[in-house]
């Protein structure tokens, strides 16, 4: 142990103090360096989800005109349907009185041939 100790003489221990402490500073260079190349590329990707935000706000905006535009496409088909059930309406009971004369008049005539 003795032996150690008398190895590590002032020259060295001086000697390791000073790569110690250009081994901190390449270290911290290194940090720095690192640190600017990770927010550039942070910056990179900030700016690349803003142009996301703006395409997708574009869609939304594009999406809300489709749906005010399916919208009413359903109302006028809506108006176009009950139109038509209307017809429709109007059809079946103008044949069902139509189908009722005829049998009354039918009813009518056999009782007319029978008397």
């Amino acid at each position: 142990m003795e032996a150690m100790k008398e190895s590590w003489t002032d020259d060295r221990l001086n000697d390791l103090n000073g790569k110690v402490d250009a081994f901190r500073v390449e270290t911290k260079t290194e940090f720095v360096a690192v640190r600017g190349e990770m927010r550039a590329g942070f910056d990179r990707i900030d700016k690349r989800f803003d142009k996301m935000e703006e395409r997708f706000d574009r869609s939304d905006e594009r999406f809300e005109r489709l749906e005010i535009r399916g919208d009413e496409r359903f109302e006028r088909m809506g108006e176009r349907f009950d139109q038509r059930l209307d017809s429709l309406n109007r059809m079946i009971i103008l044949f069902s009185g139509g189908v009722c004369a005829a049998l009354i008049t039918a009813l009518a005539g056999l009782v007319a041939t029978q008397l």
